[in-house]
């Protein structure tokens, strides 16, 4: 059977030669993998391997497939053969909020694997041109981009695009190619500089922005990619997909998070981790703020700022997103799309900022910049305290004070940072770059192998957020994603250790599956109340992805391709040289209480080696090394990976 998508066309610019499609017969999927040399200026289209189906399911799992396959060790992040990967998943364009993307590389902030995910239609478009994964190597010798469709792949010059934030760049694309409905991911300066908190950018309000992903692409001299696609979806069992996506959008209905998805977004996580001490404040100093000031920056101050709209990823239901139009008094009238909690608190609270309209500005000129709200925010943070401390000097920052609450300081550093001038050579360099530079900043920093992203104090939180620990891409809230307290039904922190951690790994497995089939994290894992809900969408999953496919699996079948990508991702790390030590977490959390109310404080964590040790037990990794134990390779039929690192010297060292 086949569902029907249907578009307007508003120009027919150009024909181009139809690229070499071939159509396997698993539906659901496009069937074809593009790959694009900009070296050699070459193109091609691949059929897609069954046998990566079978294995690796979609999205994510493709994504490790490819960098374990082209990766070695001396493939550094900037090399022309480093690959940078898109892949979609078998339900994206079909299933209820389903319009995920994960781009991969080595990443340049950390060194280890890289990958980010971002939805909107990008991917939407991509499998509707008729791939389900493009490769993207070479570099090429100006500054380029892909055009994309059904009827070919053409390298266009892009110098005139070169130096122009995001959204002068995506305004000027569309009008280029002359098509409404094409869709644009594209890097800033912050890209084209190497920026190692660099992000890609999709249509203003979708951004791939961990690992430096953006960073990649700009030492390709690839700017852009603009796809539009009009084929249309084959779904094996059109009655049984039916009654699995009725069935989905009831479990929607009957979670209490849908709803504050719609009204608030995530911004309601602002309330939930000052409830519970966990928000970062002073570069993890404090975890509360009192009314009187948290009112100032809470989700009601926020959603003052969000106007309605209709711009929601691929077939949401819940609409998260929120749009903010601002009325300045000092910048006059501008539009912030899509800026969430995550983004929004390293850029106020987080750096002592109280004063939205000058946090949403800054965050405004991050997206334009193409920057890494995030990571950004966590790295000023960080120098702040480290120029409180004396460590870092006027000096150091030419001549600048970096103060908390300093907006305009904040402004500058961000600038310099995307352009690679003065002081912000050292913020350009990430988290690890400014430990080089300032040995005693290791202290106080914030990351897992040299990522940041770490949005909820692991003291509040001891049993969820060894998320950041076990992350293959470092310090990481998204590779388990769910209510730290599953709706308040079970006081996790309070099991023994052995059982808190199985109860870790069924977040941790059904967020993987939620990244290979590229749904929703908010929509399928993030926000799940109960294990109970857990359950329901497990089974509705597996009732789609078999009524799309025809294949036939089981939760089991699904949940043994996470856990592949899971190790795979893991021995590519190990290839780097990583082990158990790099699992590891910020000296502050094992050695510093987190002050909340007053007189109340979280204590450091001081059984983490005992959660990181029961978590290798159940993964099948070694627990003095954390490496693959061979059986392990060999159960999940990962043979030739078993071989690579005992050639290597790595496995059973």
């Amino acid at each position: 059977m086949i569902i029907k998508k249907t578009y307007i066309c508003f120009a027919n610019i150009i024909s181009l030669p139809k690229a070499e499609v071939i159509f396997l017969s698993c539906p659901g999927y496009a069937g074809n993998v593009l790959r694009v040399d900009l070296s050699k200026k070459e193109v091609k289209s691949l059929p897609l391997d069954k046998e990566l189906i079978r294995d690796f399911i979609g999205g994510r799992g493709f994504v490790a497939k490819v960098l374990w396959d082209e990766v070695t060790p001396d493939v550094s992040p900037f090399s022309p053969d480093n690959p940078l990967v898109f892949a979609t998943g078998p339900l994206t364009d079909l299933a209820p909020s389903a319009g995920r993307v994960t781009v991969g590389a080595r990443s340049p902030t950390t060194e280890i694997h890289g990958d980010s995910n971002f939805g909107g239609l990008f991917g939407v478009e991509l499998k509707r041109a008729g791939y389900d994964m493009m490769v993207i190597k070479g570099r090429s010798e100006k500054p380029v981009y892909l055009k994309i469709d059904e009827n070919g792949v053409e390298i266009r010059d892009a110098s005139h695009l070169w130096g122009k934030g995001v959204y002068e760049t995506i305004k000027t694309l569309i009008k280029e190619v002359g098509d409404l409905d094409a869709h644009v991911a594209c890097i800033g300066p912050a890209g084209e500089n190497l920026v190692y908190t660099a992000a890609i950018q999709s249509d203003y309000n979708r951004s791939a922005s961990k690992a430096g992903m953006g960073a990649v692409m700009g030492s390709k001299n690839l700017k852009a990619i603009v796809v539009r696609g009009t084929k249309e979806t084959k779904v094996h069992d059109i009655k049984k997909f039916r009654e699995a996506f009725e069935e989905a959008l009831r479990i929607y209905e009957r979670e209490p998070t849908t709803q504050l998805g719609r009204t608030v977004g995530s911004h309601f996580l602002h309330s939930v981790h000052n409830e519970r001490g966990a928000l970062l404040l002073k570069n993890g100093r404090y975890g509360y703020l009192p009314p009187e000031i948290f009112s100032k920056v809470d989700e009601k101050a926020v959603n003052r700022y969000h106007i309605k709209s209709t711009s929601g990823c691929a077939f949401c239901y819940i609409s998260c997103e929120r749009n903010f139009l601002v009325k300045s008094a000092k910048y006059g009238e501008f539009m912030v799309h899509g800026v969430d909690y995550y983004g929004l608190a390293p850029q106020s609270y987080r750096l002592d900022i109280f004063d939205l309209e000058e946090a949403l500005y800054n965050c405004r000129l991050c997206v334009d910049l193409g920057l890494d709200l995030s990571s950004s925010g966590q790295i000023i943070a960080l120098m702040m305290e480290l120029y409180e401390r004396g460590i870092v000097r006027k000096e150091d920052l030419d001549g600048m004070e970096l103060k908390w609450g300093d907006s305009e300081a904040v402004r500058t550093i961000l600038e310099k940072m995307a352009y690679r001038e003065g002081v912000g050579k050292i913020f350009a360099n990430g988290i690890l770059g400014i430990i080089r530079r300032f040995p005693e900043a290791e202290k106080y920093a914030f990351h897992v192998k040299g990522l940041d992203n770490i949005p909820q104090d692991f003291r509040a939180a001891r049993t969820y957020n060894l998320r950041y620990a076990i992350s293959t891409r470092g310090a990481d809230h998204m590779r388990a994603s769910g209510l730290s307290k599953l709706g308040g039904a079970i006081a996790v922190d309070d099991m023994a250790v052995s059982e808190a951690i199985k109860t870790f790994l069924i977040v941790e497995n059904f967020t993987t599956l939620v990244n290979l089939l590229e749904v929703c994290t908010w929509a399928w894992s993030a926000y799940t109340s109960s294990f109970e809900a857990y359950k329901a969408k497990e089974k509705v999953l597996v009732d789609l992805y078999n009524a799309v496919t025809g294949r036939n699996v089981t939760i089991d079948d699904l949940y043994k391709a996470c856990h592949r990508t899971l190790i795979l991702e893991r021995a590519e790390n190990n290839r780097y040289g990583l082990r158990r030590k790099d699992d590891n977490m910020p000296r502050r959390f094992l050695e510093e209480p987190l002050p909340t109310r007053p007189g109340q404080a979280h204590p450091p964590v001081t059984d983490f080696d005992e959660r990181l040790t029961w978590y290798y037990r159940y993964r099948g990794i070694d627990e003095e090394t954390g490496v693959p134990k061979k059986e392990t390779l060999l159960e999940l039929g990962l043979d030739y990976v078993a071989e690579d690192l005992e050639r290597r010297g790595i496995l059973g060292r």
